[in-house]
C-alpha cells in the first residue's frame, strides 16, 4: 500500500499510544496526530525533533500515513532552526568523531579551567 503524506492524516489518534515519546510525556503536541497538525499548519517547529523516528506511527496508521519527520528536520535545519543540542553534537562530532565528548571550549565554559 502507498504511504500518504501527513497533510492527508484524519487525526483519529490511533497513533498515540504506539509512540514512546507521547507516552513518556504524555503531550499531544509529541504525539505522531499533534506533529500532523503542525505540518498541517505548515508549522515545522523544534517539537519534531522529538522524536525517536521508530516508525510506530507508520506502522500502526489504518491510514498508511508517514509524517515524513526526517525531511522536517531537514527543513528546519536548513532554515538554521535546529536546536542548539543538535548544533552542539554536529559540533562534536566534527572536532572529537565523537557526539558525546565535550570541545574544549565547552569544558572550558563548564569548569572554567584551561587545558594545561
Amino acid at each position: 500500500m502507498k504511504k500518504l503524506n501527513a497533510k492527508k492524516c484524519v487525526e483519529c489518534g490511533l497513533c498515540k499510544n504506539d509512540c514512546p515519546v507521547y507516552r513518556a510525556l504524555l503531550r499531544e503536541t509529541v504525539s505522531p496526530r499533534g506533529k500532523a497538525k503542525l505540518i498541517k499548519k505548515e508549522m515545522a517547529e523544534n517539537i519534531m525533533f522529538l522524536c525517536t523516528l521508530c516508525g510506530a506511527c507508520t506502522q500502526n496508521c489504518p491510514y498508511n500515513i508517514d509524517l515524513e519527520i526526517e525531511k522536517m528536520r531537514e527543513k528546519i535545519a536548513e532554515e538554521g532552526n535546529d536546536p542548539e543540542a543538535n548544533k552542539r553534537l554536529i559540533k562534536r562530532i566534527r572536532k572529537n568523531g565523537n557526539p558525546y565528548v565535550p570541545t574544549e571550549e565547552e569544558k572550558i565554559g563548564r569548569f572554567g579551567v584551561k587545558k594545561l
